[in-house]
């Protein structure tokens, strides 16, 4: 049997408020039991268009990301975990509420999280912990209304609002908020990291590098540069190792960054009792399939995310999960791990067993939902698009037509076409059915109050165009 329980978990978003509603309750009636542990802090940390291939876990320098080896070290790393969604806001408010983008309704950078849709941070705002939503982009908070359930959140407040601020400022703002924390009551913190996002500069790591390159990306690479000018990259070997390159010295800052947390966590006397989770959004296209940046595409240089999770309560081996995960999947992972209720949510608990017997799992991954200030690729912007993830396989429909792939069973980035029959014909019909199923529920979304100058930043950050 495959299809029923399968097909109920992409239902009406009324259904979902109800059982999330009920998680509530749950919560609180898990107060009444016996004494247990002191609950686990929980700091995710999620770093902007960070590629999984780019860390070390996953096979790139070691040197370039320690703290990402140091966090896979005795965590779980898993190297098959996928998004449902190229770009920021939406991914964000799947990581916040644990469902898919057609059932939270936040399918662009320019829509707001209705406010009948709960977030986790509210549960764990119930069950007692402190809770922080430290960001980057900080119109996330302010603009898209992903500030909810969050105790503290940056940008908040009229006067101290930033549409995006420097990594560096972001840092300040999560130790002044772990510096005020008692440590009396278990944290939650969300950490947002953007600036591994375009346009790529130099870092140290970068000019050592490129010392000795004179070619047009010598300077970096604006947001421009990336998604107007780049095609004539493609087959210019040097010029692509130029990106590559400025795009790993990004990445070696953000891991130096989390570096910086750990410690300060440490620091805090808190880190023996904290769970810590790296994860990214989305990915980059760095001229694969002559695509560059995010967005609007099923690419799975885009698609293809990092998860590693670390315990640090108590020692483990390391391990590396190889097989398909989502994002999906985080919340009620979250919540799991402290010791809440999470099967009011469709995803499931990463770190729990799989029952005997299980029906497989089926992931999703759409297009973001064009704007009507949205000029830029058009033909990109497929609402029917839909990309299925099975076992080894990717199934794409789009364009009127399928398309699959049989996905490196190992570390996921490595994708090569095959025939379509390769599947079977009753499984292919089950995807393509279960696609449909969440396409017939997509509801309505809510664009956010826009001014002037929040459509200027999101021009300059290459959302709009």
């Amino acid at each position: 049997m495959l299809s029923t329980e399968m097909l109920s978990k992409f239902g009406s978003l009324r259904r979902r408020s109800r059982l999330l509603l009920a998680g509530v309750l749950a919560l609180l009636l898990a107060g009444c039991g016996h004494e247990q542990a002191a609950p686990p802090h929980v700091f995710v940390v999620s770093i902007d268009t960070l590629r999984a291939d780019y860390l070390s876990p996953y096979g790139f320098d070691a040197a370039a990301t320690p703290n990402a080896a140091r966090l896979a070290e005795g965590g779980v790393t898993f190297t098959r975990a996928v998004t449902p969604m190229g770009i920021t806001v939406p991914v964000h408010a799947t990581l916040l509420t644990g469902l898919m983008p057609r059932e939270h309704r936040v399918r662009a950078n320019v829509h707001r999280l209705p406010d009948d849709i709960p977030t986790i941070a509210g549960l764990f705002s119930v069950a007692g912990y402190d809770t922080g939503s430290i960001l980057s982009f900080g119109a996330m908070n302010f603009m898209s209304g992903l500030d909810r359930g969050f105790e503290h959140a940056s940008d908040r407040a009229e006067d101290g609002r930033a549409f995006v601020r420097p990594d560096a400022d972001t840092m300040e703002l999560a130790r002044e908020w772990l510096e005020g924390r008692s440590g009396e009551q278990p944290l939650f913190m969300l950490l947002h990291l953007y600036e591994v996002h375009s346009p790529h500069e130099h870092t140290d790591y970068s000019r050592v590098r490129m010392s000795d390159y004179a070619g047009p990306l010598a300077d970096g690479v604006s947001v421009e540069m990336l998604y107007n000018h780049s095609q004539p990259w493609v087959g210019d070997d040097e010029a692509l190792t130029a990106l590559r390159t400025l795009y790993a010295g990004e990445v070696a800052e953000a891991d130096r960054r989390v570096g910086m947390l750990l410690d300060w966590i440490e620091q805090r006397g808190l880190l023996e009792n904290s769970i810590v989770v790296l994860v990214a959004d989305h990915g980059q296209g760095l001229g694969e399939n002559a695509y560059f940046g995010h967005g609007p595409t099923l690419e799975q240089t885009v698609l293809h995310v990092p998860i590693i999770i670390h315990d640090f309560r108590r020692p483990r081996p390391t391990r590396q999960i190889h097989e398909t995960v989502g994002l999906i999947d985080l919340a009620p992972t979250l919540l799991a791990m402290a010791g809440l209720s999470h099967d009011h949510l469709p995803g499931r608990n990463l770190l729990a067993e799989t029952p005997a017997g299980a029906e497989p799992v089926v992931y999703l991954s759409e297009v973001e939902q064009r704007s009507s200030q949205t000029e830029f690729r058009p033909a990109r912007f497929d609402d029917e698009a839909l990309a299925a993830w099975f076992e080894n396989y990717k199934l794409v429909d789009q364009d009127g037509e399928q398309r699959l792939y049989r996905i490196d069973p190992v570390l996921g980035q490595q994708i090569e076409a095959v025939e379509m029959d390769a599947l079977h014909e009753s499984l292919r019909l089950w995807l393509l059915d279960t696609m449909q199923s969440y396409r017939d529920g997509t509801l309505k979304s809510e664009r956010a109050e826009l001014d002037d100058a929040a459509i200027e930043a999101l021009r300059s950050l290459g959302y709009i165009q």
